[in-house]
């Protein structure tokens, strides 16, 4: 009896020692549990965060590069401008260079005539001095014998008047010989201001022409800069999105470990009532219009209609994608509503909603209380449209709830 008594309490002890033991290790469970699932829901901001970093110096890069693409732009522009410019002034140079050339083709035929009036003046000066040196030489010209020979007194008269009409004669002739060379020199005088003044506008637009390469090249150089940058720019946003690319798929690898770790793969019930209107075909026009359906609208899954504010439960774990505070992806007519990214390819919706007891990206496993029963959007009363969608295609969800 004794060593019943002595062998009972060592039972007990055993069973509770055993009991304590399975409880340590239900909470060490549960602690690892939600340590993991509080590390993958961390994870999850973290990456989360990242690509919101990552999303925003995008968007300042594309910004940027934007800016680099006017800047590019308007300097190209510039430069296209700027060549039409040297275009046109160079087509000027070519037209007054022409214009040169003619007029200092001109200057040297008038120089030639010049040359050969003044050629032609200086051997006629010359002659008319050898012919006097010679009659004077020979004596035809002294006027002793010019006396003496004479016949008469009119002969005399006429030998001095042939002489004065021979000396006339030339100084006439050297007078026409000087004006003619002086119209020439005139001509030359004019001429040489012509080439001079002309000269002086093709160097003018020419160096208007310099002006405008000094410009293009300037221009040219900060274009040059600016496409550098753009090409920086370039690589850096090929960089980023890079980057997000890499976080939406560590991002995407987390949600689906995570929807794996709350989802059970199976829905129950979000609230309890009765079902008012179901899945399928409808003749209420305010539904979304469907060609296929005789009615021409098709309800995409089943009222639930209970008491108002009535708690609205995840009908399965997961993670909630959107809440629709004004209006979202074209669903005003939910009013207020959730929707819950599940495994599987699965996502649930809860229109209608009074209120919200969930935040956007909220962890939820399956039981959650996300929302309370209400009217908002196109609702006639207070009651719940539960939506099932599998890889965003309606299902009838009687086909998924026990």
């Amino acid at each position: 009896m004794s060593g019943s008594q002595r062998r009972e309490p060592s039972a007990v002890t055993a069973a509770r020692r055993v009991g304590s033991t399975l409880l340590a290790v239900l909470i060490l469970l549960l602690v690892l549990l939600t340590s993991a699932q509080d590390s993958i829901y961390d994870q999850i901001q973290g990456k989360t965060n990242q690509l919101n970093g990552v999303n925003g110096q995008i968007s300042a890069a594309r910004g940027q590069l934007n800016v680099l693409l006017s800047q590019d732009a308007a300097l190209r522009r510039q430069i296209a401008a700027l060549n039409a410019q040297i275009a046109q002034v160079t087509q000027q140079i070519q037209d007054e260079t022409a214009k040169l050339d003619q007029l200092k083709a001109q200057l040297e035929v008038i120089r030639a005539q010049l040359a050969a009036k003044e050629a032609e003046l200086a051997k006629h000066i010359a002659e008319y001095g050898r012919s006097m040196r010679l009659m004077y030489k020979t004596g035809t010209v002294s006027p002793l014998e010019m006396i003496l020979s004479a016949g008469n007194f009119t002969d005399l008269l006429n030998r001095i008047f042939f002489f004065n009409d021979i000396v006339r004669d030339n100084r006439r002739q050297v007078d026409e010989l000087r004006r003619e060379r002086e119209v020439i020199q005139a001509l030359k005088a004019d001429m040489d201001a012509k080439v001079a003044e002309q000269a002086q506008v093709v160097a003018s637009i020419k160096a208007q022409q310099a002006q405008l390469e000094a410009a293009r090249a300037q221009v040219a150089a900060q274009q040059a800069q600016v496409a550098a940058l753009e090409a920086q720019m370039q690589q850096y946003l090929q960089q980023e999105q890079a980057q997000r690319a890499a976080l939406q798929a560590e991002l995407q690898t987390l949600i689906l470990e995570s929807l794996r770790a709350h989802s059970s793969g199976h829905f129950n019930w979000p609230i309890s009532g009765v079902i008012t209107q179901g899945f399928g075909c409808t003749d209420l026009i305010s539904e979304p219009y469907d060609p296929s359906c005789p009615s021409g609208h098709f309800h995409t899954g089943i009222d639930i209609a209970t008491g108002y504010g009535t708690p609205v439960v995840a009908a399965d774990g997961g993670i909630v994608h959107d809440l629709n505070m004004v209006c979202s992806w074209g669903l005003c007519g939910f009013g207020h509503y959730v929707v819950i990214v599940h495994a599987g390819g699965f996502t649930s919706l809860y229109g209608h909603l009074s209120g919200w007891a969930v935040g956007d990206g909220a962890v939820v496993p399956q039981g959650t209380v996300i929302g309370y029963e209400g009217s908002t959007g196109n609702s006639t009363g207070p009651h719940l449209h539960f939506e099932i969608d599998l890889n965003g295609t309606p299902v009838n969800p009687l086909a998924y709830l026990p």
